[in-house]
């Protein structure tokens, strides 16, 4: 499975979902996310740090539904090293039209840091 989870809590002691992506993410994938996220689920409306491994792809299907994801989220940060990867999450995010709750980082320290400093 592309998606590893890990509940945990940024350092100022917030909810945090940790999401780890590799490999081939397809529709399937992004719908377990969903699934963990949606109203009346543990995880809604949480903070999620999102690490994206090294060569990450994300199939068609799951990019037309993550936009649908926005509101059940309460932010996300997203750790992405490799710049195609960071290209094509930058594409889908310019699509898609709003994620004012997303935002892209190279290092994990700089992603929960910003999750931190927001209120939700």
């Amino acid at each position: 499975m592309p998606f590893f989870y890990e509940e945990a809590t940024t350092p100022q002691g917030k909810p945090l979902l940790r999401l780890t992506a590799q490999g081939e993410v397809t529709l399937a994938d992004a719908e377990s996310l969903g699934a963990r996220i949606e109203e009346g689920a543990p995880n809604h409306r949480w903070r999620i740090l999102s690490i994206v491994e090294k060569g990450t792809e994300y199939s068609a299907g799951a990019r037309k539904y993550f936009p649908s994801l926005q509101p059940k989220y309460g932010a996300i940060a997203v750790v992405v090293t490799s710049p195609i990867v960071r290209a094509a999450i930058n594409m889908m995010m310019r699509l898609t039209g709003q994620a004012p709750n997303l935002h892209l980082f190279t290092t994990e320290a700089e992603g929960l840091a910003w999750l931190d400093g927001l209120e939700i």
